[in-house]
């Protein structure tokens, strides 16, 4: 179980744990899980993504999301940080076979890895309900450029009943269809998964780190009957109250 009182390193232990050995068939299951919605969820985030020259991406897995900003900016440069080697070793064999694929790869926990340079946007996909959202934005919150752009995506826990009905049976038919199809991933679908997807309010929290790390214009977004969210917002640390707005729209 993951809380916002566990230290960074046992957080790091518990991802390590959920997906070690399993970076080759990440692809594969992740369209299973999400019954293909990964796709559309990523083009989501993508259009968020102004023209940019550099790009964090956190938690960046196998490099999906990053082939993904990269289609839409070939001239972008990516930085791809994820605390999991065997993942990494995924990322890194796309980049060979896309040599069009401006990135590079970082072995780092997102709440404390270092950085250098600035990026124009900062972007996540499934990282933010495994992290405490505070330490997050606080470390990679002073490598966005003034004005720059965060996003954050991620699985929600539906609010309307009958999305949240929906969702209850799909995940119990799914944790026992999962482990056949993907037996390395039998400790995600042991309800590990869907158990933390039901004790998150990382959009809540995200919202307030943020918030008290100077960010503005942050909205949120429900997806796809409410099985995901997106949460962005600009980077407005020593920008002007002139330039700031501190309108905060909440998640619909």
């Amino acid at each position: 179980m993951i809380s916002d009182d566990d230290a960074p390193a046992s957080r790091e232990k518990l991802v390590r744990s959920f997906f070690s050995g399993t970076g080759t068939i990440y692809d594969r299951g992740v369209k299973l899980f999400t019954l293909g919605l990964d796709d559309y969820w990523k083009s989501e985030i993508v259009k968020l993504v102004p023209d940019s020259e550099r790009v964090l991406d956190l938690g960046c897995g196998t490099g999906i999301l990053t082939e993904h900003l990269a289609k839409k900016n070939p001239s972008v440069e990516i930085v791809g940080v994820d605390v999991t080697p065997d993942y990494l070793a995924v990322y890194d064999e796309r980049l060979r076979r896309k040599p069009w694929i401006r990135a590079r790869s970082i072995l780092g926990n997102a709440e404390t890895v270092a950085l250098e340079g600035e990026f124009d946007v900062i972007v996540s996909s499934y990282l933010v309900k495994y992290v405490d959202p505070y330490l997050l934005v606080n470390n990679v919150a002073p490598r966005l450029r003034k004005g720059g752009t965060f996003i954050a995506h991620d699985f929600i826990l539906p609010a309307n009943p009958i999305f949240l009905a929906s969702w209850l049976t799909y995940t119990w038919a799914m944790n026992r269809i999962g482990p056949v199809l993907f037996p390395e991933w039998r400790t995600v679908f042991d309800d590990e998964l869907t158990g933390l997807i039901r004790r998150t309010r990382w959009p809540d929290t995200l919202v307030e780190a943020l918030k008290k790390n100077g960010f503005d214009e942050i909205h949120s977004r429900r997806l796809s009957f409410e099985t995901a969210g997106l949460v962005w917002a600009k980077n407005g640390r020593n920008r002007s109250s002139a330039e700031k707005s501190q309108t905060i729209i909440p998640m619909h």
